[in-house]
Order: structure tokens, then C-alpha cells, then sequence
């Protein structure tokens, strides 16, 4: 296999940022990265450098330890070919500083921008007595969502919605527990230790369950807003897709597809590992580093099931590994124990995806 079989649209956006990364090693490094093992005359096409410059830096980078060549089979034509494959030394080289990209002033005047439009969500937040860190919190999200969220109806029911999203989140009500809004405490001393239902959240501040219900709850949790929703009973848990635990749990999720596409292509093993044990894993790891916390693990591991499934389909696993990824959609227990899971097992029989919101978690 020349790349790993992605799709178009994700593998257009990586190349995008491919191409803003000013550091030629580290483009490279990226490339192997996020598009898998490599040939060096795809490297050239992606990263759109020169041959003796890419051969450079290649050199370099075997000669650090930071990537390694490996013949891999081709399953169609059943040749192998020598890939450019980056090593745990290489993943740590890339991960020591954050890329510098050509267009970050340009993401600081969209930021600026953003910002700007929000001076009402701002001050709204501030009449009611909503702490400056936490608006800067909700304004950085917003500025990730960019376009999309500004197409919404700018009024108070949306900046409750969202207001009731983060006091929901699953890193808030860690981090927040001791600073945020008691029931029974005056609008303007809202700060103390109480979760809020969502009752009692439109109580106190005034708002119709209903605007809470569709926009907090249903219009906001789509693929274009980013956000989503964990229910357990009547308790909501949010989670943002650009926020700690959001690109955390991307990053388990992709690293470990990785390492099973990588493992079968090799011949390493012919199976896919227990796709439900894999999304355990994946959850205890969250667990590990403080970013869930016990009593909601069982549920969010359900939800990194689905993602996982997701994800596999979207970098192309269903191409690559058909029969090995329906097999083991087919043994797991777990998938039907959510609507969605269901949905998703039932949409990937009938060859479709659509129709399957996965940025919310209810149990069947």
C-alpha cells in the first residue's frame, strides 16, 4: 500500500496544514505521522518539496532514529515495497513544540474577529455574573466552531444553551465543582458546588426547558458544532471536540487504528483485536490521566466504541479491512447497547452512514 486509504476530505485538510508547517523536517514528520507509512516519491508529492531536499531531511531522520524503512506488502499486487515509517522517537521529535504554521496570523484576526461579534455573549455573561475565565473558555470553543455558530440566532436562549453545555461539561464539573452556581444561592453569588438539573438551571435563570432541550441538547450536538452529549438518567455531560478530553480521545482513538492497520498489513497478527476491549482501553487511559472519572466511565467507553467504529470507517478501514472490521462490528456486545450503536451496526450492514448522529450517547 502506497498511503493509508483516507478519505478525501480528511486527507485534503491534513495536507493543508501539511503545507503551512514552515519546518521541512517536521512536514515530513507530520506526513508520516497522520498519512502512515510512506514511499519517497509520495513523500515529494506530499509534501511538496523538492527530491534532494526530502532525501535531506530523510537521511537526517533515520540517521536520529526518527523514522525507519520497512518493506510492506501491497495486497493487490501482493509486491513489497520499502516505506518511510516514523518511530515512537520520531512521534515524540514531533510532538516536543507546537507546529508553527504560515497562516497563524490569520487565525489570530479570525479570533479577533470572532471575538468582536461576541461582545453581547460577553457582556450577557457578565450581567449575570459568569467568571471572565470561564467566558474566555466558552469564547475559545466558539472561535474553534467559527462560521457555523454565528449562522445561529445570536439571543439569550443560545448563550444559556451554551452556558448550560459547559456548566455540564465533563472536565467542568471536575474542575468547577467548588467554584460554580448553587441552587439556592442569589442570582448574583451563583458560584458554589451544586450541579444543576436542568430544571433547576431554567429556574434560576429564567429560560424554557424547551429552548435548553433543542438547542442544548439537540441542535448544538451535530458534527458542525463539535459539541457532545453523554446522558446518564436525567444528568447531561458534555465534551467539545477542540477541548483536552475532545482531542485526547481523538487521538487514543486514531493512534491505536494506527497501530492496528500498521500490526495487519505486516502480517503482525490477521486479526482485529476485540473492538469492544480496544474502546475499554482506549477509556481506561482517559480514566488514567484525570480527564473521566468512575462513575461515568461505563457509559463514555459506549460512546468511544462508537467514535472508534467512526473513525476506523473515515481513514478508510472499511476499504482496507472489509471482512476484519465487520467481523468484529459483528462480535461486539457492547455496540448494542447504545440507540446509536445500533443504528451505526445496522447502517454499516446496508453500506451507509447516513442518518447516525454520534455526537450523543443513549442508552437503548
Amino acid at each position: 500500500m502506497e498511503s493509508w486509504s483516507i478519505s478525501k476530505k480528511l486527507e485534503k485538510d491534513l495536507l493543508k496544514k501539511s503545507s503551512s508547517i514552515e519546518d521541512n523536517s517536521r512536514r515530513i514528520l507530520f506526513i508520516l505521522r497522520n498519512l502512515g507509512p510512506q514511499r519517497f516519491t509520495n513523500i515529494i508529492k506530499y509534501s511538496e518539496l523538492s527530491r534532494s531536499t526530502v532525501n535531506k531531511y530523510l537521511n537526517m531522520h533515520r540517521n536520529q532514529g526518527n523514522v525507519e524503512q520497512r518493506l510492506i506488502r501491497d495486497k493487490n499486487t501482493n509486491k513489497q515495497y520499502q516505506h518511510y515509517v516514523i518511530t515512537e522517537k520520531g512521534i515524540e521529535k514531533l510532538g516536543e513544540k507546537p507546529l508553527k504554521l504560515k497562516d497563524e496570523v490569520f487565525i489570530i484576526n479570525e479570533l479577533k474577529n470572532n471575538v468582536k461579534k461576541l461582545n453581547n455573549l460577553i457582556d450577557f455573561y457578565k450581567e449575570i455574573g459568569v467568571e471572565d475565565r470561564f467566558i474566555s473558555h466558552i469564547i475559545r470553543i466558539i472561535s474553534k466552531i467559527g462560521d457555523n455558530f454565528f449562522e445561529l440566532q445570536q439571543d439569550r436562549d443560545l448563550y444559556l444553551s451554551l452556558l448550560y453545555i459547559f456548566y455540564n461539561s465533563i472536565l467542568g464539573q471536575g474542575a468547577l465543582a467548588s467554584k460554580y452556581w448553587r441552587y439556592d444561592t442569589p442570582t448574583s453569588q451563583k458560584f458554589a458546588g451544586y450541579k444543576l438539573n436542568i430544571d433547576q438551571f431554567c429556574d434560576l435563570f429564567q429560560v424554557r426547558s424547551e429552548a435548553i432541550n433543542y438547542l442544548a441538547k439537540f441542535k448544538l450536538i451535530k458534527n458542525e458544532f463539535g459539541f457532545y452529549l453523554v446522558k446518564r438518567g436525567d444528568n447531561d455531560f458534555f465534551f467539545h471536540e477542540e477541548d483536552l478530553l475532545g482531542t485526547t480521545t481523538v487521538r487514543l482513538i486514531k493512534d491505536r487504528l494506527i497501530d492496528e492497520i500498521i500490526n495487519l498489513q505486516e502480517g503482525i497478527y490477521e486479526e482485529l483485536h476485540d473492538i469492544d476491549l480496544i474502546a475499554e482501553e482506549i477509556t481506561n487511559d482517559l480514566e488514567n490521566m484525570g480527564l473521566i472519572w468512575d462513575s461515568i466511565k461505563e457509559l463514555y467507553e459506549l460512546l468511544v466504541l462508537n467514535l472508534l467504529i467512526n473513525h476506523a470507517i473515515e481513514i478508510g478501514f472499511l476499504d482496507l479491512e472489509r471482512k476484519t472490521l465487520m467481523e468484529g462490528i459483528a462480535q461486539s456486545k457492547k455496540l448494542l447497547l447504545t440507540e446509536e450503536g445500533v443504528k451505526l451496526r445496522e447502517k454499516i450492514i446496508k453500506g451507509t452512514l447516513t442518518g447516525v448522529n454520534l455526537n450523543v450517547l443513549t442508552l437503548s
